[in-house]
């Protein structure tokens, strides 16, 4: 079975003074295992056997946790021009996510659906949000009521709230998040699977994928605890810029996915009433190549780069027709073959320039190898909040800006 390799540059000097924590007990190490994987499965699976025949347009109303996850799935399991093919060509409906409240996208993505599907006897709208009352879903959810209000609606939400009753009351379809799964750790419950098993992505391979690096995580080569004390003994050594590169456009939203797990998890006062964590950004391999490489390589050490190859997939080869001898070197090369040694030759840069590099290797991309991502990237973080002394688990800054908003629409 195809496992994700990591490889890690200059250790940090603190490396060895760091204690780790083993993040157990969470509830969200039960999705990929057990009885509660088996309910979820079981669950979605039901519903989407009962709207998937019919369904030509999937519109997700959701933000951060609801929304990132299976918008990384989208980006890197699912064709990138997916909206724009005959529906006879695809696995499953349209798939579109609103998680911002931009007048503009938010209308021209109602005009789009109606157009397709006037009376919307074709169109699934699904709500996720435990409680129904984050203010840009109550917002988009408000226009779709009055603009898509004879579709069909589904609710992903918690067991008690606003939206439940919401959703019982008007006999919507409804799918629970599980207890004490928060939602940037919620991308492998239905909030995550529902969309996804949807649009025709193997969810028990997404959990396959996770079960597999959890089960390696539990072993004597633990890299999950590896890449937790690489990144969290530079952060103490004041690296706390920390990016992700992939060298694959398909996994940008992955990354994007990172970026809130690791700063909302990680980005809090400690138990010492020090304020810590990482910043974490994402950057596009080559593309970020002509632009940040210079500033890693001159601008200040104070970054950690971290790399995503994936080994095997689509390829075109360049042939032997180029307009100047002095790109004869691409001759009979393939595309791939350039992107890694792009890849390969930024990280001798930066690594030369004394900014560490760590680098995450997948076989290719399947639902087997992102399920082991989410995995391990949720792993790590559990660790690295026990390497930095946080509860990974709360977010009073993200809490305060919602209530700041609402005092301000007083």
């Amino acid at each position: 079975m195809n496992k994700i390799k990591l490889t890690l540059g200059a250790p940090p000097q603190q490396l060895d003074a760091v204690e780790l924590d083993t993040g157990k007990n969470e509830q969200w190490r039960d999705l990929w295992d057990g009885p509660l994987r088996n309910e979820n499965v079981t669950n979605v699976n039901d519903l989407v056997a009962t709207l998937r025949p019919e369904c030509k347009n999937l519109l997700v109303i959701g933000i951060g946790g609801s929304s990132l996850g299976i918008k990384a799935i989208q980006n890197a399991l699912l064709d990138s021009n997916w909206n724009f093919l005959p529906h006879d060509k695809r696995n499953g409906p349209r798939l579109f996510v609103l998680d911002n409240i931009d007048p503009a996208i938010t209308s021209s993505t109602f005009d789009l659906i109606k157009t397709d599907d006037p009376h919307l006897k074709h169109t699934v709208v699904c709500v996720i949000s435990k409680s129904g009352e984050t203010i840009e879903i109550a917002a988009n959810l408000m226009v779709a009521l009055r603009e898509l209000s004879t579709a069909t609606f589904v609710a992903i939400t918690g067991e008690s709230g606003s939206l439940i009753n919401f959703a019982n009351e008007n006999s919507w379809k409804t799918l629970l998040i599980p207890n004490g799964v928060g939602g940037r750790f919620s991308v492998l419950s239905p909030v995550g699977l529902f969309p996804a098993a949807m649009c025709g992505v193997d969810i028990v391979a997404l959990l396959d994928g996770a079960k597999q690096m959890s089960a390696d995580c539990e072993s004597t080569s633990n890299i999950a605890a590896a890449l937790a004390t690489y990144l969290i003994g530079h952060a103490v050594e004041n690296k706390t810029t920390q990016v992700m590169m992939p060298y694959c456009v398909g996994l940008t939203n992955l990354s994007h996915w990172w970026v809130q797990l690791w700063s909302e998890s990680l980005g809090k006062i400690n138990e010492h009433g020090v304020r810590v964590g990482p910043t974490p950004i994402v950057a596009v391999g080559a593309t970020d190549q002509h632009s940040m490489l210079q500033l890693w390589r001159e601008g200040p050490a104070d970054k950690v780069i971290g790399f995503i190859r994936v080994e095997r997939g689509d390829d075109i080869s360049l042939g032997d027709k180029t307009i100047s001898q002095n790109i004869n070197l691409l001759c009979n090369k393939t595309m791939r073959e350039v992107l890694h040694a792009e890849l390969e030759a930024t990280t001798q840069a930066v690594s030369d320039a004394a900014q560490p590099t760590w680098t995450l290797t997948l076989s290719q991309v399947d639902a087997h190898t992102i399920g082991q991502f989410f995995a391990l990237w949720e792993i790590t973080t559990a660790i690295a909040g026990g390497l930095l002394k946080v509860n990974p688990y709360d977010q009073p800054g993200v809490e305060l800006g919602k209530m700041l908003t609402a005092n301000k629409l007083r």
